[in-house]
């Protein structure tokens, strides 16, 4: 009976190893995942943040120029060049100015004009992202910012954040750009990759292969080809080691630019847990061996019963301490998109049972990109701890903060009701405002931008609300920030 139990433990490891690498995997691909989605949300909020502030540029430009219109023709092309290359803001700008006297372009800083005005402004207004026109007497300027300009001032900021990503486990995030979907020599190029930036502008091929023979590249393109994003495993050496290890990667096609973002994982810290796991496991079999030799008779019947649960035991104490792991966000401490989700799910079910909503309140950082520029991304990361931490001291243990994106932050308040989320929010703003961080011999005071909204009875799902609060908080920002809008 001794050797049935002996045989039995050691079965239940095997099963026990098992599942855990299976459990550890699943988690590890999840983290991935969200963090490349996560991430890749992140370039669609810039590009629309730089748009917005290009729309602001060109309102105050309309303004100016049309105050100068009734200048000569001469007077004014000379205002134009004037306006647009000293003035910091527009240096990058297109501008065509058409005298349809002449019927012809008087002043194209960037020669996009073509023969006759209707050419030339269908050119325009395929190339640029945000333009004007304005027209008065024989006089008509058009003038806006390059859809390509624009862009390119995402990638370089985005290039920056996925440079100054650390990860405690050794991952990191890189981006490779496809030049040419059909693969061959040269058919991308290596933009970042901060764990071996001297290979950045580096041209990639199909043909390369890792140490154990695989071809990484061609099985990364096909899988972008076919769904858009995949996991993949190839064998890479470890930074600063001559070590080769396994490596698990996702990555995602971010289709406007042409980039595939990916983030890899090496999978030798999963044998290491398993093994530490293992280990505890051993321990507790042995003594549990020595109780049963002690104690043969009771142990008969019961040791196989006491051992299962007190592995099923260990096991759901370890998954659950992964998950928790997986659920936060690392620098703010706070929920991050994935376990924010989850809840906003289960607050939507209890709303459809009961009745009873909790509110939803979206905010973000004023200004936050200026404190980054100013600072640095070292200050604008303490400032998001900082006011996570003031938020965590006012709720209670049953509300939810939750790292939304970036700079973007949901807070799920259980029980508030409507009449008192605007006093809540307004005390809220209180306690940010009255924050003093200092920076570089400075004190920065930051200021919230607010939303809130509740589940309705029209809704579907939990995003009908959470498109009310976010349009709530563009309303505060639009509104002038640090402000509560309510949606009810």
């Amino acid at each position: 009976m001794i050797l049935f139990f002996l045989f039995s433990l050691s079965e239940m490891s095997h099963i026990y190893i098992g599942k855990t690498e299976e459990t550890i995997l699943e988690l590890k691909k999840d983290f991935l995942k969200d963090t490349v989605s996560n991430l890749i949300a992140e370039i669609d909020n810039q590009r629309k943040a730089e748009a917005d502030l290009m729309e602001k540029f060109t309102v105050r430009a309309a303004a100016d120029i049309g105050d100068k219109m009734s200048l000569k023709s001469s007077e004014f092309s000379d205002f134009l060049k004037d306006y647009f290359n000293n003035t910091s803001e527009f240096k990058h700008w297109t501008v065509v100015y058409w005298d349809w006297k002449e019927n012809k372009a008087i002043y194209d800083n960037l020669n996009m004009s073509e023969d006759s005005w209707e050419p030339t402004l269908q050119r325009l207004q395929d190339e640029l992202a945000v333009y004007r026109i304005l027209s008065q007497g024989d006089k008509t300027v058009l003038f806006g910012v390059k859809k390509s300009y624009l862009d390119d001032l995402v990638k370089a900021e985005f290039s920056k954040v996925v440079r100054n990503l650390e990860f405690n486990d050794g991952s990191y995030v890189w981006i490779n750009e496809i030049i040419n979907y059909e693969g061959g020599e040269n058919y991308a190029i290596r933009k970042v990759h901060p764990n071996l930036p001297d290979t950045e502008g580096m041209y990639l091929s199909t043909d390369m292969t890792d140490t154990k023979g695989n071809h990484p590249y061609m099985t990364e393109l096909q899988g972008i080809k076919k769904d858009g994003e995949l996991y993949f495993s190839y064998y890479f050496k470890e930074l600063d080691s001559d070590e080769i290890s396994r490596k698990l990667t996702y990555a995602k096609l971010y289709k406007e630019f042409d980039w595939v973002v990916a983030m890899g994982i090496y999978q030798d810290d999963i044998k290491s847990y398993v093994d530490q796991t293992n280990l505890e496991s051993k321990k507790l079999a042995s003594k549990l061996t020595i109780v049963l030799v002690s104690m043969f008779i009771i142990i008969l019947f019961l040791s196989y019963f006491v051992v299962l649960a007190i592995e099923k035991l260990h096991h759901r104490h370890s998954r659950r301490q992964l998950e928790s792991e997986v659920n936060q966000d690392p620098m703010t401490k706070a929920g991050n998109r994935r376990s924010g989700t989850n809840e906003l799910s289960r607050a939507f079910r209890a709303y459809k049972r009961n009745g009873d909503s909790p509110g939803i309140m979206m905010f973000d950082v004023d200004c936050f990109k200026n404190i980054n520029d100013t600072y640095g991304h070292a200050v604008g990361d303490m400032v998001l701890i900082e006011i996570v931490n003031v938020i965590n001291g006012v709720v209670r243990s049953s509300d939810k903060v939750i790292r939304w994106g970036g700079d973007e932050f949901l807070v799920i308040f259980y029980g508030l009701q409507p009449r008192n989320a605007m006093g809540f929010g307004t005390k809220m703003l209180s306690l940010i405002s009255a924050l003093n961080i200092e920076a570089k011999g400075e004190v920065i005071s930051p200021t919230l931008s607010v939303g809130v909204a509740f589940f309705q009875e029209g809704d579907t799902d939990f995003s009908d609300a959470l498109k009310r609060a976010d349009q709530s908080l563009y309303q505060s920002k639009t509104n002038g920030r640090n402000q509560v809008h309510i949606d009810l």
